[in-house]
């Protein structure tokens, strides 16, 4: 499993670059395209990382930056995806994902991904009949495990499998969203009956489009989940909620675990073998135990800046945490909220160990 994902993470990041037929660890460049390959083992876990820095295939003047970390645990394989844009023109509207990106997520979720309790679909999934309304209210959005927000389209009254507006598909909207949100479809109205009948004012109807958010309750606000009615809907609403998706997924985002800790171990080796390195052939003793020095005052000096790193990013917790225990009062969407707190213990996490530098050795 692990080496079929990493496989289609080279194919993707490696395409247009002259390099090996399989990912192999290190660096590649070829004029603006640059890719950096890590690896990392530990004692129960395995990173792949692959950070691909490329311009945009429809507008030069931007480039990205993307981190696609691959962690092999004992019974899983997890992958994180960071998309970073760098805009060289600013009067250039900025586009949610890179195409190729899009390619990318959808190849994995039909390679089987996950995402919390939930596959990964690259299409709009379809909710017909009693048992469907049932399954998709029981089993989609109140499970407490779901980890990514449901993107529902309604048919309108007047026609079954038509839905608003017009010109949007919600298979293509699916494909955009794929990796970032569940879109379903209701195409019966009788269904969108048996939906109000069960959710009330949070159920969706008569070409209406509705997102639900993680930790979805019977006895949520009905502004915690935005709707739309179908008088507002209109294209460029349609992709206002699909950027509110992709920003909320960006700051409720948290690596694979253990990400950050194998990049600490292969940080460690690497330094342990270039002072390895520096000291090894050298025959004079006097010379030898300067360079040790040198390399010890390196470390001290690392350690004191990274100890000034960490209490700057703990006031910056703190911080986060108390805006982010007065949203609820301010009237803010809770459902942004919630990814905002996985935010937030990802930046926990994060600092709560600092990484010991290497320790010299003759």
């Amino acid at each position: 499993m692990t080496a079929g994902v990493v496989a289609a993470i080279w194919e993707w990041a490696a395409a247009g670059v002259d390099a090996p037929q399989t990912w192999t660890e290190g660096e590649l460049s070829d004029g603006r395209c640059h890719v950096d390959a890590v690896h990392a083992v530990g004692a129960t876990r395995e990173l792949y990382r692959t950070v691909v820095h490329r311009p945009d295939e429809w507008e030069p003047s931007t480039l990205w930056r993307t981190t696609v970390d691959v962690v092999h645990a004992p019974h899983k394989v997890e992958v994180g995806i960071v998309a970073e844009q760098d805009l060289l023109d600013p009067a250039v509207t900025t586009v949610p994902l890179q195409p190729p990106l899009m390619e990318l997520l959808r190849g994995l979720a039909q390679r089987g991904a996950w995402a919390g309790s939930h596959k990964v679909s690259a299409g709009a999934q379809a909710v017909v009949g009693t048992e469907g309304v049932v399954r998709f209210i029981d089993t989609v959005l109140l499970d407490p495990e779901r980890a990514l927000p449901v993107l529902l389209f309604t048919a309108i009254k007047e026609h079954d499998g038509v839905f608003m507006p017009e010109s949007t598909d919600p298979s293509l909207v699916a494909r955009e969203l794929c990796g970032l949100a569940h879109v379903y479809v209701l195409p019966r109205v009788e269904d969108t009956h048996k939906m109000t009948k069960r959710l009330g004012q949070l159920s969706a109807y008569d070409g209406a489009m509705r997102l639900y958010w993680p930790h979805f309750r019977m006895t949520d606000r009905t502004t915690r989940h935005p709707l739309l009615l179908r008088t507002r809907l209109t294209t460029a609403s349609v992709l206002g909620m699909m950027r509110r998706i992709v920003e909320a997924g960006a700051r409720g985002y948290r690596p694979p675990a253990g990400t950050q800790s194998l990049l600490a171990l292969s940080w460690r080796r690497e330094e342990q073998r270039r002072i390895g390195a520096r000291v090894m052939g050298e025959t004079n003793l006097q010379r030898t135990v300067s360079a040790l020095n040198q390399e010890l005052e390196h470390a001290i000096n690392e350690n004191v800046r990274l100890a000034q790193e960490l209490e700057s990013a703990q006031i910056d917790l703190d911080r986060a945490r108390q805006r982010l225990a007065e949203l609820p009062s301010e009237g803010a969407d809770p459902g942004i909220a919630g990814w905002q707190r996985l935010g937030v213990d990802a930046m926990r996490d994060a600092i709560s160990v600092p990484v010991s530098p290497p320790v010299p050795s003759a």
